[in-house]
C-alpha cells in the first residue's frame, strides 16, 4: 500500500509542478515577480493608483490564481492583448482597436451636445482611460457603451464613469475566462484603487453594476442546457430573473446600465455580421426581449426599450422583421413614379397633420379652454416588434389592417373653480372633460367603418387604468386612414404610465415644483431622488424621437466635477428638467421593489452536475421560504420528486442542504440526476 501511495505521489508530483509554472507563468506576464517556490509576489515599480497583493506560500494555490490573476486582469489591460479575438463572443470579435479616435470623438460631441460640461467631459474620458489602462480596444469599446448611456438614457457623470470600469470589467472577466476557465472572476472582483479618485457615487454604481452582473453569470451558468431544443429562458424564468435583478438593485442607474449593456451586445452581433442563430446569440436576443427591455421600460427609458426589441426582433426573427418593414417600405395605393410616398411616411404625415388640428380645435374651442389647462397632444406610430406582435393577434395581413397602428393621445388637467375646491369635484370636471373632447374629435374625424370604442373612464381596468378610446377615419392624400384617438386626464396618465400607486400623491406633487438637490450622496440616502427622478419620461415613446433622453444622474459635488458660473446654472436647468421627467418612473420602481421584497423570494433550482447539460429554473416563492418549500414548489409545478433520504442529494449554495434553511434572493439550488424523478424542463 505504502508503495502505491508513493507511486501516487509521483505521479501527482509533475501536474502539481505543472501549476506551480502555469502560474508563474501568468503572473510574470500580468506584471509580477514570482520567487523559486512560484508563490512568493513581489511588486515592480508602478504608479501609486496601482494596487497589488502581496502573495506568500501559506495562501493556497487556488485562491492565488482566483484572487490575484484577476486583480492583476483588473490592473493590467495590456495583459489581453495576448489574447485573440475569437476567444471572444461574437459581439466583441470585431476588434475596436482602429477605431479608437472616432468613437472617443463621437463620445465626446454626444456630451458637448448633451448637459455636461467641457471639464465633466474631459473626467469622463479620463475615467475611460484609468479604467482601460490604455488598452485601445477597450478604450474605444466603452465609448460605443457610454455613448448607448448619453443618447437613450442622458445618463448623469456619476453613471458614465461607473459604466466605464463596469464595461472594463466585463471585458477583464472575458479574458480571464479563456485563460482560468475554471476560475470566478466576479466572486473575487474589485474596482482598482484608482477609481476611488472619481468619487464614492460613481463607486457604488459600479459595485452594484458588479453584483448584478453575478447574479446574471448565475443564471447563464444554471440554465445552460445547450443540448435541449427549448428557448432559454423562457417567459417564466425571464419574469423571475426580471424581479430577482430589480430586487437586487441598490440605485438604478446599475440596473439601467446593465440594460445598455445588453443593447451593446446586440449591436456587436449585428455589427459582426455573423447574425446566425447559435445558442449564445439566441440567448442574448431572447434576454433582450424578456428581460431587458421591460425593465428599460419599467425605468421609463422607452427609446432604450424600443432599441432593444428592435435590433433583437431583427435577429432573432429576421423573416418576420423584414416582412413589417417591407410592408411599411411600399408605396401607397395611389402613388406612384420616382417620388412616391411610401406607407411608413405617409403614416407620419398623417399624424402630424392630424396632431396640428386637435391642437388648433382644442385651443380655438372656448369651453374647453375655459375648463382646461396643460393640454398636450402627441403621437406615434407602432414600433416594428409591437406592430408584429399586434397582427399576430388579430391576424392581421398588413400594418393598416392594425387599429392603433397609429395613435394619438390628448391629456389635460382640469382648472380649479377655487384654490380650495374638494379634489372630487375636480375629478368629476375632468371626467366630464374628456367626454366633452372626445366629442369634439368625432365631430371632426368620424369613426372608423368598424369602430372600436372603449371607456375606460366609466369601467376602468382592474389595474387602475382610465381612458377614453376610439378607432377615427381620416383622409390624407386621396386614401382613408385610421388612427386611434385617446383622451384622459393628467391624473389618469399618471396611473396609466406609471401605476397605481403613484394615484395617491398626484394631488401633492401636481402643486410642488420638485427642486433636486445636487449631492454626492448616493439616491437611496435620501428622498430626493426617488422625486426628483420622476416626472413623466415615457413621454419620448409620444413626444418625440430625437436622441436625447432623460436621464439619471445625482452630480458630484463641485469640488470634483467643478464648472463656471454659466456653465453650472445651465447644468442646473438641465438636471432640473430632466429629473422632472424621470421621476414617477423611480418611484414606480421603489414601489415595485419594496412589494417584491417584502412578498418573494427568487432562487436558481438545477439539476445535473453542473456541466452543458444541466437544466434549470428560476422560482419564485413566499418570503420566508425554506429550502424544502423550493423542492415541495418543484414537485408541485414540474413533477420533479427529490430523495431527501439521501445525504448530499441537494446542494445548497455549494454546500450539502439542510431543508429547513431559509433561502436568500439568488440562493442556487442543485439536485444531483441520481437523487431526481423527472426533468424541470
Amino acid at each position: 500500500m505504502s508503495c502505491e501511495l508513493s507511486n501516487m505521489r509521483q505521479r501527482r508530483r509533475p501536474r502539481q509542478d505543472r501549476r506551480k509554472i502555469w502560474l508563474a507563468s501568468a503572473l510574470t506576464v500580468a506584471g509580477f515577480a514570482t520567487d523559486a517556490s512560484g508563490f512568493t509576489i513581489t511588486k515592480p515599480r508602478v504608479p501609486s493608483t496601482q494596487r497589488f497583493f502581496q502573495v506568500t506560500g501559506d495562501i493556497p494555490e487556488h485562491d492565488v490564481a482566483s484572487t490575484i490573476i484577476s486583480q492583476a486582469l483588473v490592473n493590467q489591460p495590456s495583459y489581453s492583448q495576448s489574447l485573440s479575438h475569437e476567444h471572444f463572443p461574437t459581439w466583441l470579435r470585431v476588434p475596436r482597436g482602429p477605431n479608437y479616435a472616432e468613437n472617443m470623438a463621437t463620445l465626446r460631441f454626444a456630451m458637448k451636445n448633451s448637459f455636461f460640461s467641457e471639464n465633466q467631459v474631459f473626467k469622463i474620458i479620463h475615467a475611460i482611460e484609468v479604467a482601460s489602462g490604455g488598452d485601445k480596444n477597450k478604450m474605444a469599446g466603452a465609448a460605443e457603451f457610454l455613448l448607448i448611456l448619453v443618447e437613450t438614457m442622458e445618463m448623469g457623470a456619476n453613471a458614465l464613469v461607473a459604466a466605464a470600469f463596469h464595461y472594463c470589467s466585463c471585458v477583464n472577466a472575458l479574458e480571464f475566462k479563456a485563460n482560468f476557465p475554471t476560475e470566478s472572476f466576479w466572486d473575487n472582483h474589485q474596482h482598482p484603487e484608482a477609481m476611488s479618485s472619481f468619487g464614492d457615487h460613481a463607486f457604488s454604481i459600479a459595485q452594484d453594476a458588479a453584483r448584478l452582473k453575478k447574479i446574471e453569470t448565475v443564471a447563464a451558468s444554471v440554465m445552460k442546457n445547450t443540448h435541449s431544443s427549448r428557448a432559454s429562458p423562457d417567459s417564466r424564468d425571464a419574469e423571475n430573473l426580471r424581479y430577482l435583478l430589480l430586487t437586487e438593485t441598490r440605485d438604478w442607474r446599475a440596473l439601467a446600465i446593465r440594460s445598455a449593456a445588453s443593447l451593446y451586445r446586440l449591436r456587436g452581433i449585428m455589427h459582426s455580421g455573423n447574425t446566425k442563430l447559435n445558442h449564445s446569440t439566441i440567448r442574448v436576443c431572447r434576454e433582450a426581449l424578456h428581460i431587458y427591455a421591460p425593465l428599460a421600460s419599467q425605468l421609463g427609458m422607452q427609446r432604450l426599450k424600443n432599441e432593444l426589441e428592435g435590433s433583437a426582433f431583427k435577429i432573432l426573427y429576421s423573416r418576420q422583421y423584414k416582412a413589417v418593414k417591407s410592408l411599411g417600405d411600399r408605396p401607397r395605393k395611389f402613388s406612384a413614379g420616382p417620388q412616391a410616398i411610401h406607407i411608413g411616411q405617409s403614416m407620419k404625415n398623417v399624424l402630424e397633420g392630424v396632431t396640428e388640428e386637435i391642437r388648433e380645435m382644442l385651443a380655438n374651442d372656448q369651453s374647453f379652454s375655459k375648463y382646461a389647462e396643460n393640454v398636450a397632444v402627441t403621437a406615434r406610430v407602432k414600433e416594428p416588434y409591437s406592430m408584429w406582435q399586434k397582427m399576430l393577434r388579430n391576424k392581421a395581413k398588413h400594418i393598416l389592417e392594425i387599429p392603433d397602428a397609429l395613435a394619438l393621445r390628448i391629456v389635460f388637467d382640469a382648472k380649479k373653480s377655487t384654490p380650495d375646491e374638494d379634489s372630487a369635484v375636480t375629478q368629476a370636471r375632468e371626467r366630464a372633460l374628456c367626454y366633452y373632447a372626445q366629442k369634439l374629435c368625432m365631430e371632426r374625424w368620424r369613426p372608423a367603418e368598424e369602430p372600436r370604442f372603449k371607456d375606460y373612464v366609466d369601467r376602468p381596468k382592474p389595474n387602475g387604468y382610465q381612458s377614453l378610446h376610439y378607432t377615427a377615419s381620416t383622409e390624407w392624400g386621396g386614401e382613408d386612414w385610421s388612427l386611434e384617438i385617446q383622451v384622459r386626464s393628467g391624473e389618469m396618465h399618471k396611473v396609466a404610465e406609471y401605476g397605481l400607486a403613484s394615484h395617491w400623491d398626484y394631488k401633492a406633487n401636481s402643486k410642488q415644483k420638485i427642486v433636486h438637490q445636487e449631492t454626492t450622496e448616493a439616491p437611496r440616502s435620501s428622498s430626493v431622488s426617488h422625486e426628483a427622478y420622476l416626472k413623466s419620461l415615457q413621454e419620448w415613446h409620444w413626444q418625440h424621437q430625437s436622441n436625447t433622453m432623460w436621464s439619471d444622474a445625482t452630480p458630484a459635488s463641485h469640488d470634483e466635477w467643478s464648472v463656471n458660473e454659466d456653465e453650472s446654472n445651465i447644468y442646473a436647468d438641465r438636471i432640473r428638467a430632466r429629473t422632472a421627467k424621470l421621476a414617477p418612473y423611480i418611484e414606480a420602481f421603489a414601489e415595485t421593489q419594496s412589494y417584491l421584497l417584502r412578498d418573494h423570494v427568487f432562487v436558481f433550482l438545477s439539476s445535473g452536475h453542473g456541466d452543458d447539460s444541466s437544466e434549470g429554473k428560476v422560482m419564485a416563492l413566499p418570503a420566508g421560504a425554506c429550502v424544502l418549500d423550493a423542492l415541495r414548489d418543484a414537485e408541485r409545478e414540474h413533477g420533479v420528486k427529490v430523495n431527501m433520504r439521501s445525504d448530499g442529494g441537494v446542494v445548497h449554495n455549494g454546500e450539502a442542504a439542510n431543508v429547513n434553511q431559509k433561502l436568500q434572493n439568488g440562493d442556487v439550488l442543485i439536485v444531483k440526476d441520481d437523487q431526481m424523478v423527472g426533468a424541470l424542463m
